[in-house]
């Protein structure tokens, strides 16, 4: 059914009436004139197409009408309290850093830059990165967002959205290169190399130094200390190492732009990962 009076506001004067017992109480305490508070309640009067005051000698007198209107008033003024409560807790909620986990900024598309972008036509929105090696547990709430390579996702309580793929293959330094042959393809030995992993890769490799970081990993073998595995993307875009090898046969891997259910249902998230999506695809295509 559609509501015969239009001004919600109105209600609030009401109340203010009822509990002032005359027009010129309630416009000292909602800070407004007296003859808007009268003329707020004719209104109210036509609309509803009650009498809800007696105007006497000792103010606004409430009649039987305004009596068994009181209670719903109340009850519009509580709801009215509680959106406007609820509305600072999703203002407090949009101030919440997002949280995105990735392994560093290079391997998925420049993440910092389509943020940084996104930043700028929304200020209220803050970011943090956690660029860990370790994969963090979006079910957990340990990130909110995360990039990732990988053949498939397999928690399928995540939802996933594929976002490009990049190849990986074998690189070496300058100066690495100009002192070895370098291995012409993949192999599981690698020849005599030093090979130069992180420490979740499994290998049996004989000639192996292991890194905690991708940093380290990427040090290590920029000062000619061996070679080691990078995805094209990253490999390819850093001038002090060269290719041993083109990427191998079933080398590609799938990046995933990835966030839970649980974060998803904060809107400024839902709104980063449709803007992230398309960029974080284009970056990757045009840097592969």
């Amino acid at each position: 059914m559609q509501s015969r009076f239009k001004d919600w506001g109105d209600i609030r004067i009401f109340l203010a009436v009822m509990r002032e017992g005359s027009t010129l109480a309630a416009s000292r305490g909602l800070g407004i004139n007296q003859t808007t508070v009268s003329r707020r309640i004719d209104v109210l009067e036509q609309a509803l197409g009650l009498s809800l005051f007696e105007r006497t000698t000792r103010g606004a007198e409430p009649t039987q009408s305004a009596e068994a209107l009181l209670a719903y008033a109340e009850t519009l003024e509580q709801a009215a309290v509680a959106i406007e409560a609820e509305a600072e807790n999703e203002k407090g909620r949009a101030s919440t850093p997002i949280r995105i986990t990735a392994f560093e900024s290079d391997m998925f598309g420049n993440i910092g830059d389509v943020v940084a972008e996104f930043v700028k036509k929304h200020p209220g929105v803050s970011f943090e990165f956690i660029f860990s090696e370790r994969t963090l547990d979006l079910m957990k709430g340990e990130a909110d967002i995360a990039l990732r390579m990988a053949p498939v996702i397999s928690d399928d309580r995540l939802i996933a959205q594929k976002v490009g793929h990049s190849q990986w293959t074998y690189y070496a330094s300058h100066t690495y290169a100009a002192t070895h042959t370098l291995p012409a393809e993949f192999s599981d030995d690698m020849e005599d190399h030093t090979v130069i992993l992180l420490n979740h890769f499994t290998s049996k490799r004989r000639n192996l130094v292991r890194c905690a970081t991708t940093s380290d990993m990427r040090m290590a073998i920029q000062t000619g200390q061996g070679i080691g595995p990078f995805p094209v993307i990253v490999g390819d875009a850093n001038k002090h190492l060269v290719r041993c090898f083109e990427p191998p046969p079933g080398s590609d891997l799938a990046v995933w732009l990835i966030t839970s259910p649980s974060a998803r249902k904060r809107p400024e998230i839902r709104q980063f990962t449709a803007f992230a999506a398309p960029r974080i695809a284009r970056n990757l295509k045009n840097l592969g």
